[in-house]
């Protein structure tokens, strides 16, 4: 199959979800620039705060961490083994990508911003039992929504149902939402760390649709088989010698 081809299907298979993605993206962009400039969309959190708020934000947050990566490893494992490498990979470039970001930009959290910034340390609430994060220079981008979307996304490219596209686009956009409520990022934390996400899964499926042959059961044995001959026809040789 041929580039164009590929990209044709591709955009065929997941338009709705693109879209999708983008309108949501472009109205948090909207929200920034003219609603929630730095710190308001986390005020408006806090004061809009409920015990089941609460406890779903705290779910929706661990909806973007590590062991969401392993179980899907584990799972797809045995069934398909190209898609677990794809997954790998995709949490790989994730940290590679959300740690580099945010030792370039060095920008503050959001408690450090109330703290010290503006000096209003009381001006927010925070969510019981949950440790807020209070580093001088690792806000930007949101490493959970980076790994949120950049999982989702992949997944949602990998599933040929659409309505199961749009679901894994909500639990991205969980992820997110979730760490503005929990007051552990700025809404520019969480836009920059979606698009880094999306972007992320793109390149990662790119090399997934390039090399996946190679890692098929077919093409291993192939390439067993002629190694194998190789060998047997070495040492041929080396006996009529």
């Amino acid at each position: 199959m041929n580039t164009s081809s590929t990209l044709s299907t591709f955009w065929k298979d997941n338009r709705l979800y693109i879209f999708c993605f983008m309108t949501v993206w472009l109205y948090g962009c909207y929200l920034l620039a003219f609603e929630f400039p730095k710190g308001d969309a986390i005020l408006w959190f806090s004061n809009h705060r409920s015990e089941e708020l609460n406890y779903f934000f705290r779910f929706g947050s661990y909806a973007g961490e590590g062991y969401v990566y392993l179980m899907a490893v584990i799972a797809l494992l045995f069934v398909q083994y190209a898609k677990s490498i794809a997954i790998v990979l995709n949490s790989f470039l994730v940290l590679v990508s959300s740690v580099s970001l945010k030792a370039l930009f060095k920008h503050h959290r959001p408690k450090r911003y109330f703290d010290e910034i503006i000096n209003q340390p009381d001006l927010v609430s925070y969510v019981p039992d949950v440790v807020v994060l209070d580093g001088y220079s690792s806000s930007f981008p949101s490493g959970h929504t980076t790994s949120g979307f950049a999982f989702y996304t992949l997944l949602a490219f990998f599933i040929p149902n659409k309505y199961v596209k749009l679901v894994c686009l909500a639990a991205a956009l969980l992820v997110g939402i979730s760490r503005i409520y929990l007051v552990q990022h700025f809404l520019k934390d969480v836009l920059a760390g979606s698009m880094l996400g999306f972007l992320v899964a793109m390149f990662t499926y790119w090399l997934t649709t390039k090399f996946e042959h190679r890692f098929d059961g077919k093409y291993i044995r192939k390439k067993r088989r002629e190694i194998l001959a190789a060998q047997v026809l070495d040492e041929s040789q080396d006996t009529k010698k």
